[in-house]
């Protein structure tokens, strides 16, 4: 259990670490293995099994094409839409729209749709998990991510992350990803039947469409801290998107430096797991950092937000950005409105004058600013007890003659929690952490008070 838990707090730490160096919040690349988890959603196969079962002897169908297609789910999925197609147009009329049976319609139309209904009708609402997993889907929720990425059909997510708006198919490709409260179905989502990546046809299209697609969101990846759930280490939709984006911001060792990938254990994680994960794409090799874990909460917990943007809405922020950038880009140039040069200047001078300006107050709070008891602070670094980061804290008073708890300060502040004059308690902040850290470990320390 001890080193269990001192693999999660290291991992935990670095985590913090990569928010704190991009000071932005992550984006979210999510596999179908979330679903999976709270409500038992098909995988690919699964999704095609389910579908083989509205035709006639579906399941023994079904293994005859894994037989005969070689278990190669792109061209099961492709004889399955014929074989729907023709059913639809002969038994199963009365499954479908009449609008379906048109020329203008792709034949593939009657698969996608069966697809569809039976994800929605399989999709609970939040409120019928509370029970079983409150407290992991609230975390998750807490993160506020900047965007999600998924290839996830089912519209989970959107329940989940409240004020996101999905974004679909060839609207991707037009869409401004300057803004925020986004979450990008790249293989389609149930609401467009026809926008869902399912037969040969539809890869192919996707193929042609993937490059411009991983181009549209490098601006994310290069951005962001992105953390990779849901997916299995060798999944070809992950291997392909970071094949793409490899090319671009990986380093000369081929890490991709700012993507975790968080590897799921349904036992007992082991007890020095390897802190990477390597894929190869067409015989080079990309590597990201990895996170092993039989506990999301804990991983959803170090992603949450520590800002005001556990309160704010996204659609607010997603209307503000695309305003700001419709000023920027037109109108001002255009000289389609007047400009106040001076208040842009006091905007482009100063950080805590465009809140000002757009009537946003900035957030001075302790438990936001400075989260943690000494205690806490002792177990991130990794110690059994307080007493040896007072010893830390000596240190700095010893060698720099700045004592930090004298002192309300960007490390430290003191708050009364009662009427006496002694009842009062100690908070400390992640800078805290990261300085005491860097002399726990012996580096250099600078001490900005």
């Amino acid at each position: 259990m001890n080193s269990e838990m001192s693999y999660r707090q290291k991992a935990d730490q670095s985590i913090r670490d990569l928010l704190l160096e991009f000071e932005c919040q992550p984006i979210l690349f999510v596999g179908s293995g979330l679903s999976r988890r709270y409500f038992s959603a098909p995988n690919w196969r699964e999704l095609l099994r389910d579908i083989f079962k509205y035709l006639p002897d579906g399941e023994v169908r079904f293994e005859y094409y894994r037989q005969k297609l070689r278990d190669n789910p792109v061209e099961i999925g492709s004889a399955l839409a014929d074989l729907i197609f023709e059913w639809a147009w002969g038994d199963g009329r009365e499954q479908f729209p009449h609008e379906f049976f048109s020329s203008n319609v792709n034949k593939s139309c009657f698969m996608k749709f069966l697809a569809c209904r039976h994800l929605h009708d399989m999709t609970p609402e939040l409120s019928d998990l509370k029970s079983k997993f409150e407290n992991e889907i609230s975390a998750l929720s807490s993160i506020k991510p900047h965007a999600i990425i998924t290839t996830n059909y089912d519209l989970f997510l959107e329940q989940v992350f409240d004020g996101y708006e999905p974004i679909t198919g060839q609207t991707i490709l037009k869409y401004n990803t300057n803004s925020f409260g986004e979450i990008f179905h790249i293989h389609g989502d149930i609401s467009d039947p026809s926008s869902i990546v399912l037969t040969q046809e539809d890869y192919d299209d996707w193929a042609e469409k993937k490059k411009y697609v991983s181009a549209k969101l490098l601006t994310y990846f290069a951005e962001h801290p992105v953390f990779i759930f849901g997916y299995g280490l060798g999944d070809s939709n992950v291997k392909e998107i970071m094949k793409d984006i490899g090319e671009l911001v990986a380093d000369e060792t081929g890490l991709i430096p700012n993507v975790y990938q968080v590897v799921w254990h349904p036992n007992e994680v082991e007890k020095h797991p390897p802190d990477q994960a390597i894929f190869s794409f067409d015989g080079k090799e990309y590597r990201t950092r990895a996170i092993h874990t039989n506990d999301l909460k804990w991983v959803f917990s170090a992603l949450k937000s520590q800002s005001a943007l556990t309160s704010i809405n996204p659609k607010l922020v997603r209307a503000l950005a695309a305003r700001t950038m419709k000023l920027i880009r037109h109108d001002i140039p255009s000289g389609s409105v007047e400009v106040n040069y001076d208040v842009l200047e006091r905007v482009a001078e100063r950080q805590d004058e465009l809140p000002t300006l757009l009537g946003i107050s900035s957030v001075n709070n302790t438990n936001q600013t400075h989260p943690y008891t000494l205690t806490q602070v002792a177990k991130r670094l990794g110690f059994s007890h307080w007493s040896a980061v007072g010893k830390l804290i000596n240190r700095i008073r010893d060698e720099t003659g700045i004592d930090l708890r004298s002192t309300d300060n960007q490390y430290h502040c003191k708050i009364k929690t009662g009427t006496k004059e002694s009842s009062s308690t100690r908070k400390w902040s992640h800078e805290a952490v990261d300085l005491l850290s860097l002399i726990q470990e012996g580096r250099p320390y600078q001490v900005n008070i």
